[in-house]
């Protein structure tokens, strides 16, 4: 008797095990096709100039905006050095040649040697001047021309030397200027700044990591599905992706689009699972999701369903 009675017990606690299994199944609804995580693109903003970092206006989680200035390294010293550069131009250029006043004194002579030439040679022809006094002012106004040409050439060899010796100077004013222009730490990105990696006041050095800022407006869920499921996707296709209310109350289903599809296999990554547990390879894509009010974050996890009509028809 007692055995029969415990016969019915276990039939019955197995029914209600099958029964509240079958409800469990119900209320997931149907199997997802893939599972991924929420990540973005994080860009780390470096220095591009060296010394003190005398303004840094940012904090984690603000808001930033592309080409927005949150920072400055002091310039003092490239300010020096640009203004030296600019004193040696200035010494230069003070050497250059006066080149029309230097040619006028020898234009003057050469000019006054001509019109005697010419006076001298109407009087030759009057027999008023002899055919000596002509000769002699032809050639010294052939001497006149002479020098204005080397003068004219040893000008412009004067200038030119230094006008070569001001461009390498021009040359390192503008490196300097953009060593300065550099100083200005600009945001490139419109997102939120994610970490903050230094302070005001603190030394800057090119390269050194001062934030990481990354748009959170549409978040990227990487998702691995199994190679069979390859027929079924496409780049650019529409599809469902949901967030389980454990994460968020009362859970949500958003639209996602496929942007990137992998070409080649990888093992499942450990903290993912597929339709079948865990397959040995899987390919990984990349859904591009709007997050809407800021409700994903990093790292979230999600299921995605290829078929809209799949959650359609469970509801």
């Amino acid at each position: 008797m007692q055995s029969i009675f415990s016969n019915r017990i276990l039939a019955t606690a197995a029914l209600s095990a099958v029964v509240a299994s079958g409800l469990t199944a119900c209320q997931r609804g149907p199997e997802p096709d893939a599972y991924g995580n929420f990540e973005t693109v994080e860009v780390i903003v470096s220095a591009d100039c060296n010394g003190k970092l005398l303004e840094f206006n940012l904090e984690e989680g603000s808001r930033v905006h592309r080409g927005e200035i949150v920072g400055w390294v002091d310039t003092t010293q490239l300010v020096l050095q640009r203004n030296q550069l600019q004193g040696e131009i200035a010494v230069l250029r003070a050497q250059l040649p006066e080149r029309e006043k230097q040619l006028d004194v020898v234009r003057e002579r050469l000019a006054k040697v001509q019109r005697e030439l010419a006076r001298y040679t109407a009087l030759a022809e009057k027999d008023a001047s002899t055919r000596q006094q002509v000769d002699n002012l032809h050639y010294d106004a052939e001497i006149f021309q002479k020098q204005l040409d080397a003068e004219r050439s040893t000008l412009d060899i004067q200038t030119r030397t230094l006008l070569a010796r001001i461009e390498p100077l021009r040359q390192q004013i503008l490196q300097v200027q953009d060593r300065i222009d550099n100083a200005y730490v600009v945001n490139p990105i419109a997102g939120r700044v994610l970490a903050k990696y230094a302070e005001r006041y603190e030394l800057a050095t090119i390269g050194k990591p001062l934030y990481k800022v990354a748009n959170l407006d549409t978040m990227i869920l990487r998702a691995y599905i199994e190679e069979p499921q390859l027929a079924a996707i496409r780049l650019g296709q529409e599809v469902t992706v949901q967030v389980d209310s454990v994460y968020v109350k009362n859970g949500f289903r958003m639209p996602g689009r496929i942007g990137w599809i992998a070409d080649q296999a990888e093992f499942t990554p450990k903290v993912i699972q597929t339709r079948s547990e865990r397959a040995n390879l899987v390919y990984a894509l990349k859904i591009y999701v709007p997050n809407r009010d800021g409700v994903l974050k990093i790292g979230m996890p999600a299921e995605v369903y290829f078929d809209p009509h799949t959650l359609a028809a469970q509801e």
